[in-house]
């Protein structure tokens, strides 16, 4: 069974994107008028299929939108897919 982890520790973080040759990201796109634009990893292995553009941002405006957006990071240890992860309420 895979262990969840919920992290907003930058080195765990960061850890967890370079081990997939994953890159900070934000997403271009505007929602009900609002640019939402929502973090994501950039990963070269997995095909983006996404209908909008990843725009690359460094990771200290990476961890600044986490940071003011209150938000952590969630993934799977061990887990079905290496790639998974989502943002979710570091408070909650």
């Amino acid at each position: 069974m895979a262990k969840t982890i919920k992290t907003i520790d930058q080195n765990l973080i960061k850890a967890f994107a370079e081990a997939r040759n994953g890159l900070p990201a934000m997403v271009d796109q505007v929602q009900d008028g609002y640019n939402s634009q929502p973090l994501r990893f950039h990963f070269d292995e997995v095909d983006n299929k996404d209908a909008f553009d990843l725009n690359p941002v460094s990771w200290q405006v990476f961890f600044l939108e986490m940071q003011n957006r209150e938000l952590a990071l969630a993934y799977e240890e061990d887990g079905d897919d290496p790639y998974f992860y989502e943002f979710v309420p570091a408070n909650a």
